[in-house]
């Protein structure tokens, strides 16, 4: 099984950290895992030109997207990562999500599942959690992948995480749902 993860974060903290642990956790039952940095990768804003539509999986943009898009139609389960910036995800993953137009309809059947690190607690946390995880709900029906499960995590500094024993037990729940279901 081969899990490809993506991480919208700019820099590295709790996203990538929660990601991190998904892979471990399914690369020690087994998986091929492979972690996308999108901070690392150049990759350019969709220019709504429509050349991708009528199922020819071609973008009119050469850039780090078209490797991507190969590894995701390779992958059996995607895993995205974000930090939460004003109620949405990250500028660099509603990008790449934006590129992943000229694969509609080629991830069908695919596992999927998200990671989201938030700095808000009570009710305006809440209405952002919601916000993004509907999102996220909503690109999974657009692609047609099979939703997994989703860990949400609350941190206001880099690497907080690391201490969160009960989001740390989540996230490895994560990696043995997304291999195993």
């Amino acid at each position: 099984m081969k899990i490809v993860a993506v991480c919208g974060s700019p820099r590295k903290g709790n996203t990538e950290f929660m990601l991190r642990k998904v892979l471990e956790k399914a690369k020690e039952l087994g998986a091929e895992t492979e972690l996308i940095l999108l901070r690392e990768k150049k990759i350019e804003f969709c220019d709504g030109c429509h050349g991708c539509e009528g199922g020819s999986g071609k973008c009119s943009i050469s850039d780090d997207m078209n490797e991507i898009r190969n590894k995701l139609l390779k992958a059996d389960s995607i895993v995205f990562g974000s930090p939460i910036y004003y109620d949405g995800v990250t500028g660099l993953l509603k990008n790449f999500i934006d590129r992943t137009n000229p694969i509609y309809g080629k991830l069908r059947g695919k596992k999927f599942a998200f990671v989201i690190v938030g700095q808000l607690k009570g009710e305006e946390g809440e209405l952002s959690r919601k916000l993004v995880v509907d999102f996220l709900k909503d690109i999974s029906e657009i692609h047609e992948m099979e939703l997994i499960d989703y860990v949400f995590g609350v941190a206001l500094k880099p690497e907080e995480i690391a201490d969160d024993e009960k989001t740390i037990k989540e996230l490895e729940e994560l990696g043995k749902k997304i291999y195993s279901e």
